[in-house]
């Protein structure tokens, strides 16, 4: 199994006033890169997931556990050249590995 595509996991911190400062600090995001085996979703997991087959959703499998909780994670799509944005759905923490499996967010626009 190979660990190749490289996973943006990213925590939204809210902005605050800062007493000290005299002014608000703005929103920031920490974002943590990790190399992952990042798959499409079988059909028949899909289907015991969510009732029918869903389209956009994966499965990240990572190497080394992560246990951060992270509000979305950023995918590079190599055949668009773009980043898409997935939430997570469900994740399985084993002692050595993290599996999550995530939907795609649609873009608003």
């Amino acid at each position: 199994m190979r660990y190749d595509t490289e996973v943006t996991f990213v925590i939204e911190k809210d902005g605050y006033y800062d007493p000290e400062l005299g002014e608000h600090v703005e929103p920031t995001l920490d974002e943590k890169i990790k190399l992952a085996n990042v798959t499409d979703l079988g059909t028949d997991r899909s289907k015991v997931l969510f009732g029918d087959i869903k389209q956009g959703a994966k499965v990240i499998r990572l190497l080394r556990p992560y246990a951060k909780k992270w509000d979305y994670v950023l995918i590079y799509n190599k055949l668009t050249k773009e980043t898409q944005k997935f939430e997570i759905i469900t994740e399985r923490n084993l002692r050595l590995k993290n599996t999550f499996i995530i939907q795609e967010v649609a873009s608003g626009g």
